[in-house]
């Protein structure tokens, strides 16, 4: 499994995101955190779509 199936780790990633934003306007944090946020359910969604596809493929 990908590490950005796993809560804990995608947890790390948008803190750290987060901590390298500490100083910047909430607008900015707030942009970052959102396209951090919408990578990680895009390369969720692909996964999860790949994973069905090979199961339908594997069906006699």
């Amino acid at each position: 499994m990908p590490w950005y199936i796993n809560p804990t780790a995608t947890r790390k990633v948008v803190n750290r995101i987060a901590a390298r934003y500490s100083q910047a306007s909430l607008q900015d944090l707030q942009s970052a955190l959102d396209r951090a946020t919408q990578s990680l359910w895009k390369k969720q969604e692909f996964y999860y779509k790949h994973i069905e596809q090979g199961r339908e493929a594997a069906k006699p």
